[in-house]
């Protein structure tokens, strides 16, 4: 079968590595997968060169002529552009009868195209749905000038997300959080949990005494909220780890550091490529995640990978692979009283994070691979199309 796994851009982020890490194990399990991006111009340009090597990749929007590659970033919004709307028109032009026989796709936005794919070239698709449109307007955007316009986009969302879930085979999920609103959206679809996976360590190294925080910096992220645990906890010590996506913000941030005098116990490290990401992930005492990235959470899983424990917001996929209080620890998000109490004991005993990191290492060992991924999907696309693997 030729599977394309489909996303919108490559941009610096944990689902553009899920992507990337599925078309290498679909290869590795015999079949002829690519992934298939729709724009080639991404935020952040030339993202995971080591991951990449060797990945065959489409750039749908090559095919185009210029003026209909075209986008604005609408105002306010992060990512969301006008190409998510004008691409669903322009690219099932230049896909070709026959190119792919089943598309995965990654995000709601993408999924538009994926529609169009299936409604212009009967190309069925399945997709990962890590968060609803109607979630993210809700966490990220109530709080700015949208205010007066909610209720309208509250509607809008959950009519954009009723129709991209009406065209999907099966839907793909990490986790559990979403499903009691995506299944009231259409009862009728199936929901399936597929969770990522990692690379893990050969063996534990042994660790430092800083926390790690990892993510692509951008506005949601809530970085600033480090400030408020450094002055509950001023021994600590945090690497920032990860591309920031807006310079400015970057800017913004280091001010704010500045200003209250913490630089000494953050440590902005920026982007790095994944070898020295998964070094600063087995060499940190813990890593801490804040902001609760409700989909799944991939840094929890990355670190376990690497023996290392965490501290983590509850209720995040990624939280049911794991057990709160032997493998790491759930807080409730930006609960700063229980997020200190929790890494005090883990920065002064070095074996009781060893112990807690090391059992989420065998649990990952064990129970979570690419090729058990790659497995899932592979029935997840043989079933929706009848045929034998």
């Amino acid at each position: 079968m030729k599977i394309g796994v489909l996303i919108d851009r490559l941009n610096v982020g944990g689902v553009e590595k899920i992507a990337i890490e599925e078309v290498k194990a679909l290869r590795a399990s015999g079949e002829d997968a690519f992934l298939v991006v729709m724009r080639e111009k991404a935020v952040v340009e030339n993202v995971f060169p080591d991951l990449l090597e060797g990945v065959p990749i489409v750039y749908l929007d090559r095919r185009l002529p210029k003026l209909l590659r075209l986008s604005f970033r609408f105002p306010v919004f992060s990512f969301f552009s006008s190409f998510h709307l004008t691409y669903p028109l322009f690219l099932p032009f230049v896909l070709k009868r026959g190119e792919f026989d089943y598309f995965i796709v990654h995000g709601t936005y993408t999924s538009l195209t994926a529609v169009a794919f299936r409604k212009r070239k009967g190309v069925h698709f399945s997709a990962f749905i890590w968060d609803p449109v109607s979630y993210i307007l809700e966490r990220v955007y109530s709080g700015k000038f949208l205010r007066p316009l909610m209720w309208l986009l509250r509607k809008s969302a959950v009519a954009f997300d009723r129709h991209i879930i009406k065209y999907m085979d099966t839907i793909l999920v990490g986790g559990t959080a979403h499903n009691e609103y995506i299944q009231k959206l259409n009862p009728a679809k199936t929901i399936t949990v597929v969770y990522p996976s990692v690379h893990p360590a050969v063996k534990p190294v042994k660790k430092s005494d800083y926390v790690l925080v990892v993510t692509a910096w951008k506005e949601g992220k809530h970085p600033e909220y480090l400030v408020e645990v450094v002055k509950k906890l001023p021994s600590i010590r945090i690497k920032m780890v990860g591309k920031w996506v807006d310079p400015e913000y970057r800017k913004a941030f280091d001010e704010l550091l500045a200003k209250n005098n913490i630089t000494e116990q953050i440590d902005v490290v920026g982007g790095v490529d994944e070898e020295e990401l998964f070094d600063y992930y087995a060499r940190a005492r813990v890593v801490l995640q804040t902001n609760d990235d409700r989909g799944f959470g991939l840094p929890a899983l990355e670190a376990a990978g690497q023996a290392t424990t965490f501290v983590i917001p509850e209720g995040q996929g990624v939280c049911n692979l794991f057990v709160d209080g032997e493998d790491g620890y759930y807080t409730k998000e930006k609960d700063t009283a229980a997020i200190v109490s929790r890494l005090k004991p883990l920065l002064k005993d070095e074996q009781l994070a060893s112990k807690m990191g090391k059992s989420g290492w065998e649990k990952v060992r064990k129970n979570y691979s690419w090729d058990v991924h790659a497995q899932q999907l592979k029935r997840i696309v043989t079933e929706s199309l009848g045929t034998e693997s």
